[in-house]
């Protein structure tokens, strides 16, 4: 069980020996290659040593509750957490963020915004602190997977954060946490910690950990060692077991603040006054969205959503199928999950009813044609099919074709018998 960490440098090589190569601590850095030999990582330089490198910023993201939360939690006490909130709420930065404080070296930790912070919290800040361990769902590699398996594929995700924080790294398998790894978990926590005062565990999407891995976790999870701590990030609480749920300390977000929003936009991206201040509005508080906006050099997605609800009253049911093929036939399930994101906007602003509040404001006539004659109280029930629907394609991986052909349908059948 004993961690043993073997360093040989030369000029553009470092090799880590460590029998624990899994619960991956964050010493990976960008633009090093990973290979893995009978549970031993080799790291072999790559590029310059601080290229792409971003240190995690200090942002304010307006959780006011959540922050005066966290700071009351005594650092040799802290329960097994549970963050639930929206997608792109920043409780990913904000579990980076705590676990960087719980193992600063400071009485009190340190500032980021200050040039002079302690050693912890300069590794944590280029997410490479040896106690703090990042977990994230990856791909299985079949019946023959080794236990330190996920180690290359978490290690990519890891230097996709290093250039952006605020980045979601896509595998093209459905991905998953599996039994090794929280098998490696468990046996990390109850290991003295290496080169820190605590070990920290972050599950990233925790909803996508496998039954049999959150019952082996459970144990620790009730009762964390004095030296651990545990951290369940995930956007839908239900997919994980009650028995996990029911032990944590509950920590919820709420959808970021358009001024939240332009201000990491701002400050971390650097994007003008302008940019921002639009793609924070209609980002809906998701600094996932809001990225993709300033990214994006047009409105197709939000247009073609906004025509599709305009010219869903009265319309065919041919209609409505070519649009859910036309809708789907990129078959790339982030764009068509964004585009499903533009039609709970555009259901949104009927329901509101008031131009003053529309994000669709080119669509201001339409739109109020269509509260006029909708039964507005039937709307919440519409958006949920559509965030269901965004759901069962990106998260489950549902035929993308099907599922939009069956929602598109059942909003048209809902526009006309008011259900």
């Amino acid at each position: 069980d004993k961690l043993n960490y073997e360093r040989s440098i030369s000029n553009h090589h470092i090799r880590w020996t460590a029998p624990f190569a899994g619960c991956f601590s964050a010493g990976l850095r960008a633009g090093l290659e990973v290979g893995r030999r009978s549970g031993i990582i080799h790291r072999t330089m790559a590029a310059k040593k601080d290229e792409l490198i971003r240190p995690v910023p200090a942002l304010d993201l307006g959780h006011v509750r959540v922050e005066r939360f966290l700071a009351s939690v005594r650092r040799d006490k802290v329960p097994s957490l549970l963050f639930t909130g929206p997608v792109g709420s920043g409780k990913e930065y904000t579990a980076i963020e705590f676990a960087r404080r719980v193992c600063c070296g400071e009485p009190t930790p340190c500032n980021l915004k200050e040039d002079d912070v302690c050693e912890s919290c300069r590794k944590a800040s280029l997410l490479e602190h040896p106690g703090i361990h990042f977990v994230y769902p990856t791909p299985t590699q079949g019946a023959g997977e080794a236990d330190d398996g996920d180690v290359a594929d978490t290690a990519k995700i890891l230097d996709e954060k290093r250039r952006d924080i605020f980045a979601q790294y896509r595998f093209s398998k459905k991905a998953s946490i599996r039994i090794a790894r929280a098998r490696a978990v468990i046996q990390r926590a109850n290991t003295k910690p290496f080169g820190s005062r605590y070990n920290v565990f972050v599950f990233f999407d925790a909803h996508a950990m496998r039954e049999e891995a959150q019952n082996a976790l459970l144990k620790v999870v009730e009762e964390p060692p004095p030296h651990g701590v545990l951290i369940f990030v995930t956007h839908n609480p239900e997919s994980i077991l009650y028995t996990i749920r029911s032990r944590c300390q509950h920590v919820r977000f709420t959808p970021l603040s358009t001024d939240a929003v332009g201000r990491v936009l701002a400050d971390y991206y650097g994007v003008d006054t302008k940019t921002a201040s639009r793609s924070a509005k209609l980002s809906q508080g998701d600094i996932q969205r809001a990225r993709v906006l300033v990214e994006s050099s047009d409105d197709t997605e939000r247009r073609t959503a906004a025509a599709f609800v305009t010219g869903l009253a009265g319309a065919s049911e041919s209609w409505v199928i070519a649009q859910a093929l036309l809708a789907g036939g990129s078959s790339n399930r982030d764009a068509v999950a964004r585009y499903l994101h533009e039609l709970t906007v555009v259901f949104r602003d009927v329901m509101a009813a008031d131009p003053a509040l529309f994000v669709n404001t080119e669509d201001s006539a339409a739109l109020k044609k269509l509260a006029a004659k909708w039964d507005r109280k039937q709307l919440p029930k519409m958006i949920d099919r559509v965030s269901r629907a965004r759901h069962e394609i990106l998260v489950r991986n549902m035929n993308i074709d099907a599922t939009l052909v069956d929602l598109f349908l059942n909003l048209r059948n809902a526009t006309r018998s008011g259900t």
